[in-house]
């Protein structure tokens, strides 16, 4: 029997900046501004008396009014000094409770130093407020409770929610055989009959899967928030640490994070991290711990801010990028197959470890995808294709050719026998055998063999990889490192090998991410189009039409697919910035952050005193080494134990549910189970199996259930889509066993044409 670990249970998260700190005193700032009105109105008063000294009546009535003012600044002068002893307390009591929750911010904040625009100051009515840094002015009004009270209530009327239209599920092709495709198009069937029969969901529910919070202030928002629902996951963003410092002394933090931790609830703080790094930071949370988390989230704004109304608008167009690119149960299987089969053979096999030597390192790479600017660049590299390493994009390939250019590495990705079927039918044999071929692990194994040199590299977040890591760490007591962020595109998958390798210099052509001309989806040259220029093969698209800047300032039409490819470039570049990679984008697409525009004229190689032949030896012997033949992937496959987890699972599933609420708690209970084996050091491939097929079912379950209906009308829809995905765990173990060795079956005739 195996069990969910234990620590799983740490619901709490802090994305912060390390740094430490305490707060001494309390509205210093304003203090003598208000000492200073005071005595103004004194000494005008004063001066009245002067003026009136012969008439006794005026002089009392002046007396009465010095005394009113002295009276005013000792009450304010009490106010603030009973404010400031209650204002410490409280901060003690917040910094103990994050001790025990947040500890990573208990020691961040404990001594904190403001910065000098720190302004706390008491209102009128001896509400705390505060000067926003942006404005200069105070952030709340003089009554802070109920503008925040009536900011709830605004929102709870017109909530901004994220939300994932999936009508289209429904009429999916099964041109694969994948029961993957089966699932989501019957789920997606009942998605449709539910938004027919039923309004659309416009209110917060009681209990909703996710709330993500932009803006602390002083806090008064919080507990007003979450007295009118609760969420299962809460993210609270505060870009502006003197904020959140502010608001350790003006609420009560401990008992907010007592009722959360009552609640069940799982909570995580993003606390002076910028503006523009908070979707990452959101995206990288989403990716450890499941979508699900992010799933029909609603989305909140405190305070106003132009940064973080730019982050929102930021975060509903890119929300499709958290339920997008996790693979699926058959993708699951055939990794492990094909995983299998490939540790079998004679591979050389990369190890990220083993750089590029400095000899070699500067000489420049030509990564070469098929986007339908290539075409104007065709020349630049036909001219220089002697100076540097030429790393074709799969069918970036035929397009080279079709020019004189033999690439000299040929990288592919899909890995479906579609892979080989166009291989073979577009690229002859001998012309194969003059180039090297770069793959990863889960590659169909038949593809491994069509080259004259092939070079393998393990995939990140597959359950083939896992069992290889499970296997050489068991005999041989280490881990060949993965490549990340190489999908879903394959120029993602070059850009991950050889930014890996660390050369330094790396020039894309062709990496569109996108186009101009909805008609040209990739370069005129390649196997798309025929002669004449007419579209014979049509492209893959994938999700909604996205509009973003172009690579040298024009705008770029691209979809969900694509902009995923571009912001795994992206993410890989960020990720690779202590290396010292120049990325060069010659591409006339989408702009890439971290790359430099270049157009293609304006290239200027450094001259080398060695060939590129000897750096392309270099790269097959110095990175790459056999892979050890101790490595037995099939002792450790665990079919018993995956059907004890996918029992589990459904047991889960199968309790009774009378609302929204228990439905919800119900899958995400489901859910935390299955996500407890990410990290396992034994049983992570048995997570891997059911991680991406969990995702894209359960994200859609969730949305149908916030989508539609009320709290219980929904029920028997949500009921019927849910045993779908219940009947789809209970037959997984036996579709494991069954096809853990079958290889990719898919195939295409490229001979016919795939639009008429």
């Amino acid at each position: 029997m195996i069990n969910a670990p234990q620590a799983f249970e740490h619901r709490c998260c802090f994305m912060g900046v390390p740094s430490n700190i305490r707060f001494q005193s309390f509205s210093e700032p304003a203090r003598p501004l208000k000492i200073l009105l005071s005595l103004i109105k004194i000494k005008r008063i004063l001066r009245n008396i002067k003026m009136s000294k012969n008439n006794l009546q005026s002089a009392q009535e002046s007396i009465n009014e010095i005394e009113e003012a002295l009276n005013s600044i000792s009450q304010k002068q009490q106010n603030e000094d009973a404010f400031v002893d209650k204002a410490n307390i409280t901060f003690d009591n917040n910094i103990l409770a994050f001790k025990k929750y947040f500890p990573d911010i208990a020691e961040k904040f404990s001594s904190h130093q403001p910065s000098s625009k720190f302004n706390l100051f008491l209102n009128s009515n001896g509400s705390a407020n505060f000067i926003d840094y942006d404005t200069g002015v105070p952030i709340y009004s003089e009554d802070p409770h109920k503008q925040s009270s009536e900011q709830i209530k605004s929102m709870l009327e017109n909530p901004i929610m994220g939300k994932v239209d999936h009508s289209q599920l429904e009429f999916l092709k099964n041109e694969t055989g994948f029961i993957h495709i089966d699932l989501m198009a019957e789920i997606g069937a009942i998605y449709n009959e539910t938004q027919q029969a039923l309004t659309p969901t416009k209110s917060v529910a009681e209990f909703i899967p996710s709330a993500i919070i932009f803006g602390v202030g002083l806090g008064y928002h919080l507990d007003n928030m979450f007295g009118s629902f609760n969420a299962a996951y809460i993210s609270i963003f505060e870009p502006n640490e003197d904020y959140f410092f502010a608001s350790l002394f003006t609420f009560d933090w401990a008992s907010f994070l007592n009722k959360v931790d009552e609640a069940g609830s799982y909570l995580y703080f993003s606390i002076g991290v910028p503006e523009q790094e908070m979707y990452e930071a959101l995206h990288l949370r989403a990716g450890e711990i499941g979508a699900f988390s992010v799933a029909s989230a609603l989305f909140f704004q405190h305070y106003p801010s132009e940064a973080v109304n730019k982050l929102i608008n930021e975060f509903k167009g890119n929300y499709h990028q958290f339920f997008m690119g996790w693979g699926f149960f058959d993708d699951a299987l055939l990794s492990v197959a094909h995983s299998v089969d490939n540790s079998l053979k004679p591979i050389n096999l990369l190890q990220p470890a083993k750089k590029i030597s400095e000899t070699y390192n500067h000489f420049p790479i030509f990564i070469v995808a098929n986007g339908p600017s290539l075409h104007n660049d065709i020349d630049t590299i036909k001219k220089l294709q002697d100076k540097v390493i030429i790393v074709a994009c799969n069918s970036a390939t035929t397009a080279l050719l079709k020019q004189g250019i033999t690439p000299d590495f040929h990288v592919a990705l899909e890995r479906t026998k579609a892979t080989e079927d166009f291989l073979t039918a577009f690229i002859p044999e001998h012309t194969r055998q003059k180039i090297n071929l770069l793959v990863l692990n889960v590659m169909y194994p038949k593809v491994l063999d069509l080259f004259g040199w092939c070079g393998v590299a393990l995939k990140s977040n597959e359950a083939g990889t896992s069992l290889f890591h499970i296997s050489e760490f068991l005999n041989n007591g280490r881990i060949t490192s993965t490549i990340g962020f190489s999908n879903p595109l394959v120029g993602n998958t070059a850009l991950s090998f050889f930014g890996s390798m660390e050369f330094k210099n790396i020039y894309l052509f062709g990496a569109d991410n996108g186009y101009k001309d909805p008609n040209h989806h990739h370069s005129k040259g390649s196997y798309y189009y025929s002669g004449e220029g007419e579209t014979i093969h049509a492209p893959l698209k994938m999700g909604g039409e996205l509009i973003v800047p172009g690579n040298f300032g024009e705008s770029i039409i691209t979809d969900h697919f694509m902009h995923t490819g571009k912001v795994q470039m992206e993410r890989f570049l960020e990720s690779k910035l202590d290396a010292g990679i120049n990325c060069f984008n010659c591409s006339d697409g989408a702009a890439v952050k971290g790359s430099m525009p270049l157009r293609s004229d304006d290239i200027l190689l450094e001259e080398f005193s060695f060939s590129k032949n000897e750096v392309i030896e270099h790269i097959k012997t110095q990175p790459f080494s056999a892979v050890d033949k101790n490595v037995c992937l099939t002792d450790y496959l665990d079919f018993d134990e995956f059907e004890q987890l996918c029992n589990t699972m459904v047991e889960i599933l199968d309790g009774p549910i009378l609302n929204r609420t228990e439905a919800l708690e119900q899958l995400l209970e489901s859910l935390r189970y299955l996500f407890s084996f990410k990290n396992h050091p034994r049983y992570t491939h048995l997570y891997l199996l059911l991680e991406g097929e969990s995702l894209y079912v359960t994200s859609v379950l969730i949305s149908l259930l916030y989508n539609f209906g009320d709290e219980t009308t929904i029920v028997p829809y949500y009921e019927k889509a849910k045993t779908l995905w219940r009947d789809f765990i209970a037959d997984a173990p036996q579709q494991y066993r069954d096809r853990w060795n079958e290889l990719s079956d898919y195939s295409f005739d490229y001979s016919k044409p795939s639009v008429s």
